[in-house]
């Protein structure tokens, strides 16, 4: 099977849900073989799988023709829709509960347990479903806007030849680099608030900030620093399209940076009123390095991840290096 045909299949793949796409991949490949072999035998040329694919049309739109007709958002912008939405349903819910938990512990909450979890519970769901309100109705308006939505998507002019390598080292993820932006900005506009009253508050009013949390002022401005560099470093590989390894070593310094400024921002302040709220849990073997053992754990997991990527990158330079030689070499 040519490696376009695996390309092509990866990006429709992407566009659609995790039960369904091994089966869509299956059918699809099966689709492309028979088609390649009723017109070109059993070896086609990169040309002559080029044009069968061209006439199958852009990933997105082959993606969506595998769904039921979206009345309110139409198939070149559905697939793409949705994939913000899968990424929006694995963020907003636990972000929501993290808060309520916070409020509970930075605040002078003296429900039970079971009232906690009812609310966390409650605010999840109101939540999500704003989340999903407000992501349809944008994507609803730029479907009715009357817009070119070929370059809304990027699908306009596709060309086979164009399509990005399986897993290729350094390739952005246009919709996590968004989300990270969107988050990232977020995060530093909070920060400066904190920075603003002084700590940590969920009373977001600077005439009267509630209870705030004392918390290192230099640690903070360093951390403001670090996600703002980050959120500068993933427009910039947006703008690309890819990752260079220079600018994925900056990713991983700011990364290690940031996670031992989260550590005396976040984490430690937490503990200790957490451990002040219920003294009895100091005594929990390992209870009281809780906020070390967390920032470790963190950054390993990071650290892990991120020198996969750098060595999946290398791999790939000097893969290139030897398949197109430099002249005079």
């Amino acid at each position: 099977m040519s490696n376009l045909v695996e390309r092509y299949i990866h990006q429709v793949g992407r566009y659609v849900s995790g039960k369904e796409r091994a089966d869509i991949e299956a059918e699809l490949r099966s689709q492309i073989q028979d088609q390649l072999e009723d017109r070109y035998g059993d070896d086609p040329t990169e040309a002559e799988v080029a044009a069968v694919l061209a006439e199958l049309g852009d990933p997105r739109r082959m993606a969506a023709s595998y769904g039921g007709e979206q009345y309110l958002v139409g198939p070149d912008l559905y697939p793409v829709m949705m994939l913000v939405l899968r990424r929006g349903w694995a963020i907003v819910p636990p972000v929501a509960v993290l808060v309520r938990v916070l409020a509970a512990l930075l605040g002078d909450d003296s429900g039970s347990l079971i009232d906690l979890l009812l609310e966390s519970a409650a605010g999840a769901f109101q939540a999500t479903f704003i989340f999903t309100a407000i992501v349809v109705l944008i994507f609803a308006i730029v479907q009715h806007s009357g817009e070119e939505l070929e370059e809304i998507t990027g699908s306009e002019g596709f060309d086979p030849l164009a399509l990005p390598e399986v897993d290729l080292p350094g390739e952005v993820d246009r919709v996590e680099a968004v989300f990270g932006m969107a988050f990232g900005t977020f995060a530093v506009f909070v920060m400066l608030y904190f920075l603003r009253v002084g700590g940590l508050t969920l009373r977001f009013n600077l005439t009267d900030p509630g209870e705030v949390t004392p918390v290192p002022i230099l640690w903070l401005i360093t951390l403001i620093v670090i996600v703002a560099g980050q959120v500068v470093l993933q427009l910039v590989a947006l703008l690309r399209g890819h990752w260079t390894i220079p600018t994925h070593l900056l990713e991983m310094a700011l990364d290690i940076i940031g996670g031992v400024a989260l550590y005396f921002v976040l984490w430690l302040p937490l503990a200790d009123g957490l451990f002040a709220a219920v003294p009895a849990l100091a005594g929990v073997p390992l209870m009281n390095r809780a906020p070390e053992l967390l920032t470790i754990g963190l950054l390993l997991m990071g650290s892990i991840e991120n020198f996969n990527k750098l060595g999946k990158m290398l791999g790939r330079g000097r893969e290139r290096a030897t398949t197109y030689p430099v002249k005079g070499s």
